[in-house]
């Protein structure tokens, strides 16, 4: 069985990235699979290789109140924001899906796969989720072993505050002495399709295309109190902390 965890409301960020890492902890210890829709309120997410600085213009990110964190998973810089879902797949042993790029087009294409049969045509393109030419989604992976933590986010609508007043990435003049992200145009699924598309309608066709290539359907579950715990642990040690989310 795959557990389906679906939580819409707009949770604090750095309770969102510690959940995430608390079901990776329950994969590692041969959990079982677990698919998690999720929405975070607002705030820039950088690569856990990434320098803080190099990404990010904090003073506007101050001014508007967005926290800046770090999570556990590679990759670039993204903005969160009410209008952005999150799917994360937590599984103890990802052998069947192969290593980094193979999981990145595997899972891709069942996304893409899940949200075709509602109508909504994207195209898996490496980490990324194109609808003609623009991004909508992208994704990162972290592995322990063989446990795998893979995670992606689905621009579904717009947000008022535009990703350019706080990503330095998607400025002139962009550099930095850590690993980089990588600015490509984006859109989001309602600007493409012409009318406010439902999170829940995108959330579970993908998180349905994502269980299918896990060899299962899934089935609606919940955050156990153990997991909740260690992710409110986590908060307190980790992603709560400016030595964690400003290491460099």
């Amino acid at each position: 069985m795959i557990r389906l965890i679906c939580d819409l409301d707009p949770i604090d960020p750095r309770l969102g990235l510690a959940l995430d890492e608390a079901l990776f902890e329950r994969a590692r210890m041969g959990g079982q699979i677990t698919v998690r829709v999720w929405v975070n309120a607002r705030a820039v997410v950088i690569g856990r290789s990434q320098a803080i600085a190099a990404e990010v213009d904090l003073e506007a990110a101050d001014r508007l109140g967005i926290p800046v964190l770090r999570r556990i998973s590679g990759g670039g810089a993204v903005y969160h924001h009410p209008g952005n879902l999150n799917l994360s797949l937590c599984l103890s042993d990802a052998g069947r899906l192969g290593g980094v790029n193979q999981a990145f087009h595997q899972i891709g294409k069942a996304i893409s796969d899940g949200l075709s049969s509602v109508g909504i045509r994207v195209k898996s393109a490496g980490n990324r989720l194109i609808v003609g030419g623009r991004k909508v989604g992208g994704a990162a992976q972290a592995r322990r072993g063989r446990a795998l933590l893979y995670h992606t986010t689905l621009i579904v609508r717009p947000d008022s505050i535009p990703m350019e007043r706080l990503l330095r990435a998607l400025r002139p003049g962009y550099r930095t002495p850590a690993v980089p992200s990588h600015p490509f145009p984006t859109t989001s699924l309602s600007e493409i399709i012409g009318e406010e598309v439902p999170l829940e309608q995108v959330g579970v066709a993908a998180a349905v295309g994502i269980a299918r290539t896990c060899g299962s359907e899934p089935r609606d579950g919940v955050v156990t109190q153990d997991e909740i715990r260690r992710a409110e642990e986590l908060v307190r040690e980790k992603y709560g902390t400016e030595r964690w989310n400003r290491q460099r």
